[in-house]
């Protein structure tokens, strides 16, 4: 077995500082080395316009091995190994389409694209460098501090829709699963927009899906591969990798969003909330909410609490979760019959204070 380095390109940004390489970016790297090869091919091709077909064993010699993860940011070395019979010289070509990708990456926008690089081939920017987080960069040529073919999340978006209307990248979204085909393995998310959005989807997610069909209570958490227009719209999700089922999603992201409130939040007065305190009601009423009544507004009040309202034209109900006491303070008006009620629950006795309510409400 032989191996020589083949490039060297560096990841920069926040997550790559302490020189490690999230697995994620490994996928980006495979692509690479898929492009690597069909690039290859295409200009051996263009060379040799007489063949249909590369020689038998023309890709056989070329694997991409991650050699090591060298301090700059991250710069993984990808090394060239050649196994037992293959040590012949690897077809010049390979070291041509290294360098027109390079050109490529190293356009700017108002460039004019390589003619050399095939058309079909910018799909494979769909891929390469879907890793990158807004700010970060993939350098793949570090050495050249002048130009160094610097890959971002905008340039690959434009490489992508070089030949196309749409490009891919990560998506991360939350909505109501309100159509499942299992024949095809297909579906439509409600997104909070309410927007419809069409996924694909594979058997391994199929019952926490069926669970969430038509569920109101329900949500499903999809991270994967989407598909998006020109203007960055969400036309589609082509491949789910995680799937988490959230109940009482609206009610609990409204709790969560709270946590980022600091001390003096109400003009210069106001005490943040305990993320602690925020948890243990998420918690609470993802278990004891009642399917029959709406969500309410969540309101951080001045002293560290949260009130839960429910307004309504001519009535309001307010539930304040006193932390510290353990204790929930509820409060009704209803202009219309001009009455007020006010009465208190122990933190335990969630479902008296929604029995009230619902009373209340309903």
């Amino acid at each position: 077995m032989a191996k020589e380095p083949f490039i060297q390109p560096r990841f920069v940004g926040p997550r790559f500082d302490e020189h490690t390489l999230p697995l994620s970016a490994a996928k980006d790297l495979a692509a690479y080395e898929e492009l690597i090869v069909e690039l290859a091919k295409h200009l051996y091709l263009k060379k040799n316009g007489d063949r249909q077909r590369v020689p038998k064993g023309f890709a056989e010699g070329f694997h991409l091995h991650l050699e090591k993860v060298d301090p700059g940011s991250a710069k993984p070395l990808l090394a060239l190994v050649m196994v037992g019979a293959l040590l012949n010289p690897l077809p010049g070509e390979f070291a041509e389409a290294k360098t027109l990708i390079n050109e490529v990456i190293a356009t700017d926008e108002a460039d004019k694209l390589p003619v050399e690089f095939p058309k079909e081939l910018y799909s494979y920017f769909n891929r390469i460098g879907r890793s990158l987080e807004p700010g970060e960069r993939l350098e793949w040529t570090p050495e050249n501090t002048a130009n160094p073919s610097a890959l971002t999340p905008a340039k690959r978006k434009r490489l992508a829709l070089a030949v196309g209307t749409t490009y891919e990248a990560e998506v991360d979204i939350v909505g109501q699963i309100f159509s499942l085909n299992t024949d095809k393995l297909e579906g439509l998310l409600r997104t909070g927009e309410n927007e419809k959005v069409s996924f694909e989807y594979d058997q391994s997610f199929l019952v926490e899906l069926k669970e969430a069909l038509g569920n109101r209570i329900l949500y499903a958490h999809l991270q994967g591969v989407g598909v998006f227009d020109v203007n960055d719209k969400l036309k589609s999700i082509k491949e789910i990798e995680y799937l988490d089922i959230v109940p009482h999603y609206v009610l609990v992201s409204a709790i969560d969003d709270l946590g980022s409130l600091k001390d003096g939040w109400l003009e210069g007065h106001g005490v943040a909330p305990l993320r602690l305190n925020l948890e243990r009601l998420s918690d609470d009423l993802v278990r004891i909410f009642p399917p029959g009544i709406d969500y309410p507004t969540v309101v951080p009040t001045e002293d560290g609490n949260v009130s839960l309202e429910w307004i309504r034209p001519a009535a309001r109900v307010e539930l304040e979760v006193i932390f510290a006491e353990n204790r929930l303070e509820l409060y009704a008006t209803d202009i219309a019959a001009d009455t007020f009620v006010e009465e208190s629950f122990d933190m335990t006795d969630w479902e008296g204070a929604f029995g009230k309510i619902t009373s209340l409400i309903g």
